[in-house]
């Protein structure tokens, strides 16, 4: 078989900085599915069923101090200096070496698996068959997603041969991770090696303080994974709270090919948990496509009744400035939350509204938020209405969402919580 050589992306650190913004623990079980699960792969045979064992852990350090880390090799990794990353090439004794980027600031996690595929793609010759998630874990307190991708090689007098690229992409808000190795087999190896990588990946000094939640929620694609969310939150002076949640989502196309999602959303409260201030960003297939800041700008009075924000920021090519007011005040997670509880107490309300600021859609106006009990899908059941979209969820006593349902043009996507710190 005609093998790659491992791609003009990773000869030119194609996955370069993140326009959104998004260390060891167990990986997470994947959750019972709610709809009819996607029949097993079957086993592989041949070169696809090739392991190595454990081999000894070489210690790396980067020349200009930036991390330190221990990786699984036949000899020391060779680490070449980019801008903003490091390459690592990892020796595993087989003929392909493992192939690693450390970043230095965020990355769009599934902005970054797609331009690798489409680097492949960009090979003569080669065609992408498919890029396939095939694992969400959480890995030194970030989340990390394994994808397959499959292509086939034209290779002269017509003859095709087939491969897989196996890739890593670790979200870490430091030292994020870009794993690849190009050759048949060694599935569970690349997972081993690359989640060990992973696990030591560190900053040189004092460790960051840790999040004092966080919660990972696996997203499906009709029952075949998708990507991921991953939620922190952390405290801040004065009662100040800071969170932030992180979306990366790996979609299939039709004639441009598969797409990817990449969002992020940072609110920061107030000691009366009161929203103060919330960025918004959004990539597809790594180009920042929205960026808005919002913050609050005057409380209401008995004279101006509803609270004033101001927004500033782009959308595509065009500047977005300006404010708005909201009567009921733009409702913050923990206020959707006691909502939600109180729609599902037993006497409670049918139906309950909030305002909330969705800028993709109306970046200047608040959108209405209706919750509405459904009790013939059961006990703990309702819906989320914003404009023209409704979200199918079911809700935890805590009012937190466990898992929500809604309708993409290219099929139903869940989202499932499947690990919190602490437990809702």
């Amino acid at each position: 078989m005609r093998r790659l050589a491992l791609l003009l992306c990773f000869s030119s650190a194609c996955a370069g900085p993140s326009v959104t913004t998004v260390r060891p623990e167990q990986p997470v079980p994947e959750p019972a599915p709610t709809s009819k699960a996607p029949p097993s792969a079957p086993a592989p045979t041949g070169p696809f069923a090739r392991e190595l064992a454990p081999l000894p852990q070489q210690r790396v350090t980067s020349t200009e101090g930036i991390f330190t880390a221990e990786v699984e090799g036949v000899a020391a990794p060779r680490l070449t200096r980019h801008e903003g990353s490091t390459r690592l090439e990892i020796p595993l004794g087989t003929e392909a070496a493992l192939s690693c980027f450390v970043y230095e600031r965020p990355i769009d996690a599934a902005g970054a698996v797609l331009a690798v595929a489409k680097a492949v793609q960009g090979h003569q010759g080669v065609t992408v068959r498919s890029m396939t998630p095939t694992n969400v874990s959480i890995v030194a307190d970030a989340p990390v997603m394994f994808v397959d991708v499959d292509y086939e090689v034209v290779a002269p007098r017509d003859s095709v041969s087939a491969g897989r690229l196996k890739l890593m992409v670790s979200a870490s808000p430091e030292l994020p991770l870009l794993c690849a190795h190009d050759e048949p087999g060694y599935a569970r190896t690349f997972h081993r090696v690359t989640t060990g990588l992973a696990a030591t990946l560190k900053v040189p000094g004092p460790a960051r303080t840790p999040a004092r939640t966080k919660a990972l929620r696996v997203l499906k694609l009709e029952g075949r994974l998708a990507g991921f969310e991953w939620r922190t939150e952390r405290s801040l002076e004065g009662g100040s709270r800071r969170t932030e949640v992180s979306t990366s989502l790996l979609l299939p196309g039709a004639a441009s090919g598969p797409r990817a999602e990449d969002r992020t959303l940072t609110t920061v409260t107030d000691e009366a948990g009161r929203l103060t201030e919330q960025r918004h960003a959004h990539a597809e297939d790594g180009r920042l496509t929205l960026q808005v800041t919002l913050r609050r700008e005057r409380e209401p009075t008995r004279a101006a009744p509803g609270t004033v924000y101001r927004y500033e920021g782009r959308q595509g090519s065009r500047t977005l400035k300006g404010t708005f007011t909201s009567k009921r005040g733009l409702a913050t997670e923990d206020r959707v939350h006691d909502t939600v509880r109180d729609v599902l107490r037993p006497g409670g309300p049918a139906e309950a509204v909030l305002d909330v600021y969705r800028p993709a859609e109306v970046p200047s106006a608040p959108v209405e938020l209706v919750l509405r009990r459904t009790p013939s899908a059961g006990p703990r059941a309702l819906t989320l209405t914003t404009g023209a979209t409704t979200e199918a969820a079911r809700a935890a006593e805590s009012g937190t969402l466990e898992w929500t349902e809604r309708a993409l043009p290219e099929g139903q996507l869940t989202s499932e919580r499947v690990h919190a710190i602490p437990p809702p």
